[in-house]
């Protein structure tokens, strides 16, 4: 799809909802020559992040019992 800067500053939203709907990717144009590229991304990209969203979701709390103080400076000595 080709779009024009000036369409892209009116219409934004609808332009990248199309492309991530279609899969089709938008050239912009500007003074009718392509300036830049708007494509959604690949599918493994979007299922790593989920991935590593429900691994976050799954961590379970920890408490710590010592002042916080001493659980940097131990991180710091670990290297972490």
């Amino acid at each position: 799809m080709k779009v024009t800067m000036a369409e892209v500053n009116k219409q934004a939203n609808n332009i990248v909802n199309q492309v991530s709907e279609s899969g089709e990717s938008a050239i912009i144009y500007k003074h009718g020559r392509p300036i830049a590229e708007i494509r959604a991304l690949p599918d493994d990209h979007i299922n790593r992040r989920n991935k590593a969203l429900q691994h976050l979701l799954r961590l379970q709390p920890t408490q710590v019992n010592e002042p916080i103080a001493e659980v940097i400076a131990k991180g710091r000595h670990r290297g972490i």
